[in-house]
């Protein structure tokens, strides 16, 4: 950083222009506070006295400002007196508020943390924020969760959340985890994100904590027992449980209920992170049996890969549905409309659920549909626009997944089908498309967006023509991969569009939440075309399936990844991917707990007194 001498010899920070005004208030404080001139206020730590200057404390600090403009002692008196603050922890404040700069070390970064929330100066707050995140550890990390959570610090409570959750089962042996409190157990271990394989390792860590002071900890048992997920321990856990219960107290039992796997989920919350793995699910079509090039059974398959084992699967096909709406919700999946092998399209929906292994079919929707959007918000299901035979609609409906009805909502405001669709923040995005027949070829140049709470449609225009692209909700935002995108301005007329654009592109580009394409997100083009392409969010990377091959992509990376892994032969011949989800499916250790619809029995913590 350049640096110059001013006439009193010292080193002034000129990263502010040396003739802006900024510049010259910058220094001028600075020399008065090193000269102790004009100061109206004195801050006093373990009774040494800081003379500073009112001003400067009030425009960094809403609680210097309350402190000094309201009818508070101090608001007329010259001295404050910081209780519980050390002189070198505000001195360290004082410079930075006087220079810009501050030294922080591991010993003092926790009381520095501390001491700039309490005084709510958020720039120091972050800057420190930052430096404890990026020297976060195993032995720091429960205590650094503990500090963000107390000061509501959500960018270090994430950092801290993750390398918790990541490895609760060690932490919850550490030293310093029986001296957590209260508040901050619970806010752990009721988090759904906890990496354990088994509810039992929760249950034993809570037990750890109530045993390490007992005389205050053991009346907070109920509370705490209320956030073991229990209908998910086995029965050998559930036996285990009870032995130490009886061990242990006397005054308390375990009250038994008859559940399905379904009735498991419901009563327990869901599962933890590490009983799941996520898989992308891709919907495609599969010749079951081709000789002599004739099609003997044609069929919509499901091709499950698994992102923490990088193994594919199978998952059980459905009849042949071409142009189906597809979407998954926690740990199922859906699949609306679609037209059949002889033409005809339907207006069925779906379910298949990754506990039974078995799909079922829902209430129909009320208009038959095909290349229509199909998206999941607030525990409801959204089939928009699309095509029914030679008609483009406008109608939409959605579907309420605990009431299993369909209800109508506001039409589009016109008709479109072939386009981009996404969620993001309560709303839904219609991404470019066709806003009549496809033979017309007549492009929408927009994007619509369903306020799902206002139940409005808004209209964004886009300034090149977008379809069978495939939209991706990441960084607040919505990445639009592939597809066909054509950029010329010039006149449409039927027909033209769909030959200017059927050589695709590899290019992909962002779209704010505003609905504006943003030119700030750089995003390198796809090694391969694909129409359209099948592409998922997963751990804050793009992944797009490529025929048997997955590529990855993580925003600020310069190119694509390849996967290690490719799709195993199967007994089914591939013939394309017209779109993929992720989908939670439970661990193959837990699936027979979910799946036993027999007598099983689980338990609810019961005090007898």
């Amino acid at each position: 950083m350049n640096t110059k001498k001013d006439q009193d010899g010292e080193e002034d920070d000129i990263s502010v222009r040396s003739n802006s005004l900024g510049f010259y208030i910058t220094q001028g404080l600075r020399k008065l506070y090193k000269n102790q001139q004009l100061c109206d206020a004195i801050l006093v730590a373990e009774g040494k006295n800081f003379p500073c200057h009112r001003a400067l404390l009030a425009s960094f600090s809403p609680y210097f400002r309350a402190m000094f403009t309201r009818p508070f002692r101090e608001s007329w008196e010259r001295q404050v007196v910081l209780e519980e603050m050390t002189s070198s922890i505000l001195q360290r404040i004082l410079d930075y508020l006087y220079t810009g700069k501050v030294l922080v070390t591991l010993d003092t970064s926790q009381d520095l943390f501390t001491a700039a929330s309490r005084l709510v100066i958020l720039p120091l707050q972050d800057i420190v924020g930052r430096f404890l995140a990026d020297s976060i550890s195993m032995d720091s990390c429960l205590g650094l969760y503990a500090l963000a959570y107390a000061h509501n610090h959500q960018a270090l409570l994430h950092v801290a959340t993750r390398h918790i959750t990541m490895n609760f089962e060690p932490l919850a042996e550490h030293e310093s985890f029986p001296g957590l409190d209260l508040s901050t157990v619970m806010s752990i271990v009721s988090s759904d994100k906890l990496l354990v394989s088994t509810e039992l390792t929760v249950y034993q860590a809570v037990q750890r904590w109530v045993k390490f002071q007992p005389a205050e900890h053991l009346s907070l048992l109920k509370k705490l027992m209320g956030q073991i997920r229990l209908p998910l321990l086995t029965s050998e856990e559930v036996s285990t449980v009870q032995a130490d219960i009886i061990a242990q107290y006397g005054n308390a039992h375990l009250q038994w209920e008859q559940l399905d796997g379904e009735g498991r989920l419901l009563k327990s919350g869901g599962l933890r992170r590490g009983m799941y793995d996520d898989w992308i699910v891709s919907l495609g079509l599969f010749v079951s049996n081709m000789q002599g090039g004739v099609v003997e059974r044609l069929k919509t398959h499901f091709l499950g890969f698994n992102l923490q084992t990088e193994s594919w699967e199978e998952i059980p096909p459905l009849m042949y549905l071409d142009s189906s709406g597809f979407l998954s919700v926690g740990h199922k999946l859906y699949v609306s409309g679609g037209q059949r092998l002889n033409g005809s399209i339907l207006g069925n929906l779906h379910e298949f659920n990754a506990l039974t292994g078995q799909w079922i079919q829902l209430p129909s929707m009320s208009v038959p549909r095909r290349e229509h959007g199909f998206l999941a918000c607030k525990q409801k299901l959204y089939a928009l626009g699309g095509r029914s035979g030679r008609n483009v609609l406008d109608s939409a409906e959605s579907f309420d997944l605990a009431q299993k009805t369909w209800s109508p909502i506001a039409s589009l405001p016109f008709p479109v089908s072939h386009f981009a669709s996404a969620t993001l923040k309560d709303k839904l995005y219609l991404i470019g498309g066709f806003s009549h027949t496809r033979a017309s070829g007549l492009a929408h140049r927009g994007i619509l967006i369903y306020d799902t709470s206002l139940n409005v449609w808004n209209q964004v225009p886009l300034a090149f023509q977008c379809y069978k692209s495939t939209a991706v909700t990441m960084d607040n935002g919505i990445f639009v991969i592939g597809g066909l995108v054509e950029e010329s301005s010039r006149r449409e007329t039927p027909g033209t569009v769909i030959r200017a654009l059927i050589s695709g592109t590899h290019k992909c580009f962002f779209l704010s939440k505003d609905g504006t394409v943003s030119q700030d997100v750089a995003i390198p083009e796809l090694p391969i075309l694909v129409l359209p392409p099948c592409a998922v969010q997963w751990q804050s990377r793009i992944h797009v399936l490529v025929g048997n091959t997955i590529y990855q992509w993580r925003p600020g990376e310069l190119s694509w990844t390849r996967s290690r892994k490719s799709a195993p032969n199967t007994r089914v011949t591939f013939l394309t991917v017209v779109n993929g989800v992720t989908l939670r499916v439970p661990k193959k250790t837990i699936q027979p707990l979910l799946r036993d619809s027999s007598a099983a029995l689980t338990a609810v913590w019961v005090a007898d007194n």
